[in-house]
């Protein structure tokens, strides 16, 4: 597969660009973004680290109050590996000697919490801080594409070069203003501090990286992202060391809050380029993590706040190691990805850009990637048979001669190799569904067996899939709803997982040494750790278990916290 990696862009607006991508936990950083000048663009990310989002804040109230770590890609094994061991070690103080499987002296650590899918960075962080499934939220993907507004979105960009909307992240509330459901603090209605987290809509204060201090130690930043060879640790543990400074500048300046939210996202994009993926985590965890974390629950202890406060550590997904070469990487331009096979199924595919020119707007075929999976947008090809008519995209496709078209198609390739032999075998399942027009409720995907479109769930106890974790109920909640139509008309599933030798791991993306977004183990299962000071393991477990019941996922973390909130406190503050 051909790389569109090139090096003519400006080193300037490369090193900020990537610098911004970082900020907000994103993966596809490519080398063909666009060069313009963005110095106006991010003055305002350059000034200062706060941003006060109510005036006046709101009071703090006091105990009980609430701590979120959330850790970009630290999947279960590798926090309760590195509290087990003593690595990590100011974590390991807090939560105390392990008392059983799942409990140690002062905490609960969730052994089955699962993500969303696709297990990537933006649609999981925002069911975390929603409450809500995709399907609800409007927010499917690391990229989607809405059919009502002919609209591309990237606030991680796979696809596209471009980065204004990881730009609009940190100076217009971008993602937020995309969210069709209240944030974790709208509903909590207490004094709330977000450092670095892409969703903050309702909160107090939000603290993100002072890029004038990041950038003169970025010059290395291109090779770390995109080069074969060697990786700058250091240039994303900058990162994650300003995001925690920043928290704790925020303590410092204004106090504890109710409710403080701290995201670390150097870890994932460390892990996405690093040599050996699990063994650069675990030693990232141990030498950077671990101390940042250290810093910010030392701010609590030295104003005596800590035995007041539960402490969350959660997770958006884990990884899955990858062949970082273009065979394995199932990339969007040149004649042997995937949009080929759509131009031979006869439809005009989408440029990979956010916005396309007048006269490159005759398509008819979306493609969005999510590492392990890909949405794929179809028109309804009788609206514009001609080259160079426009499609009516709000009208749904039709069934039979565009969505099971495309279906048949990469059945086809992936068995046969034709048209595009490369392809040939790296496919683990294609999904459809009948479509509806995009103001309905959309349906649920079926499966593809070759012949016809099967339920899911029996697909899976046919065909003995329970590698594939608990995969209806969560490919129900990306794609059953109101907003379900953004994830599009068919899915492909890459070939993925732990289960598979390296050799057999496809990905749709540029090339990386690990990547994610399965609905395999390794991706899926996430950190979900509750810990406080004066309780008990056991007490933890029941508080997080009768608020989650017996399936636990990060759509339980805001129910959670406005649960923990409201003990022997009041969320009548306004």
């Amino acid at each position: 597969m051909s790389s569109t990696r090139g090096d003519v862009m400006d080193a300037r607006n490369l090193l900020i660009s990537t610098a911004l991508a970082l900020a907000v936990g994103t993966v596809g950083v490519s080398c063909s973004f666009l060069a313009t000048p963005i110095s106006e663009q991010i003055e305002y990310v350059i000034e200062g680290e706060q941003v006060e989002l109510r005036d006046p804040m709101r009071p703090a109230r006091g105990a009980p109050r609430v701590l979120v770590f959330a850790l970009d890609s630290v999947g279960r094994d590798a926090f309760r590996r590195g509290v087990d061991s003593g690595e990590l070690a100011q974590v390991a103080r807090l939560l105390g000697e392990r008392r059983a499987h799942d409990t140690y002296e002062h905490a609960y650590m969730a052994r089955d919490a699962l993500t969303t899918l696709p297990s990537v960075t933006i649609p999981a962080w925002t069911s975390v801080y929603t409450g809500r499934p995709p399907a609800d939220t409007g927010i499917p993907g690391n990229e989607w594409y809405d059919r009502q507004t002919s609209s591309f979105f990237a606030p991680a960009p796979t696809t596209v070069g471009d980065h204004d909307h990881i730009i609009r992240i940190l100076t217009d509330n971008f993602l937020n203003n995309q969210l069709e459901v209240p944030t974790l603090f709208e509903l909590a209605k207490v004094r709330s501090f977000v450092a670095m987290a892409p969703v903050y809509e309702g909160a107090d204060l939000f603290t993100k990286p002072d890029l004038d201090e990041i950038l003169p130690v970025l010059g290395g930043i291109a090779e770390g992202v995109v080069g074969p060879n060697s990786v700058d640790r250091e240039i994303y543990a900058e990162l994650d060391e300003e995001a925690a400074d920043g928290a704790v500048d925020a303590i410092e300046e204004h106090g504890v809050a109710d409710l403080q939210v701290l995201y670390l996202p150097g870890i994932d994009l460390y892990t996405h380029v690093a040599k050996r993926p699990k063994q650069s985590q675990r030693r990232y965890m141990r030498e950077v993590i671990d101390p940042l974390i250290g810093e910010v629950l030392d701010a609590y202890r030295e104003r005596g706040a800590l035995d007041d406060t539960y402490v969350l550590f959660i997770s958006d997904h884990g990884f899955t190691p990858t062949k970082n070469d273009d065979r394995h990487a199932l990339e969007w331009d040149g004649r042997d990805e995937p949009p080929q096979v759509l131009r031979h199924a006869g439809f005009r595919v989408r440029r990979d850009k956010l916005e396309v020119d007048d006269d490159e707007r005759d398509y008819s075929a979306v493609v969005a990637y999510q590492g392990a999976m890909s949405y794929i947008y179809l028109a309804d090809r009788s609206t514009c048979a001609r080259r160079g008519s426009r499609c009516d995209w709000t009208k749904p496709p039709r069934f039979d001669e565009d969505v099971l078209e495309v279906v048949r198609a990469f059945h086809a390739n992936n068995a046969l190799g034709w048209p595009v032999r490369e392809l040939q075998g790296t496919l683990d399942l294609i999904l459809a569904r009948r479509p509806v027009p995009a103001g309905q409720d959309a349906g649920p995907f079926e499966v593809w067996d070759g012949q016809k479109l099967v339920p899911i769930d029996r697909y899976v106890a046919e065909h003995g899939r329970d590698d594939l974790l608990d995969f209806d109920r969560r490919m129900r909640q990306l794609a059953a709803g109101p907003y379900g139509h953004r994830v599009g008309d068919v899915v492909l599933l890459s070939k993925a997982g732990m289960g598979r030798r390296i050799d057999d791991r496809y990905y749709f993306s540029e090339p990386y040494r690990s990547w994610h977004g399965s609905a395999h183990e390794a991706d899926s299962l996430v950190t979900f750790t509750l810990a406080h000071p004066t309780r008990s393991g056991d007490e933890l477990r029941e508080l997080v278990r009768g608020v989650a019941g017996d399936g636990l996922d990060v759509l339980d973390v805001t129910p959670l916290v406005l649960t923990l909130l409201e003990k022997d406190g009041d969320l009548s503050h306004d």
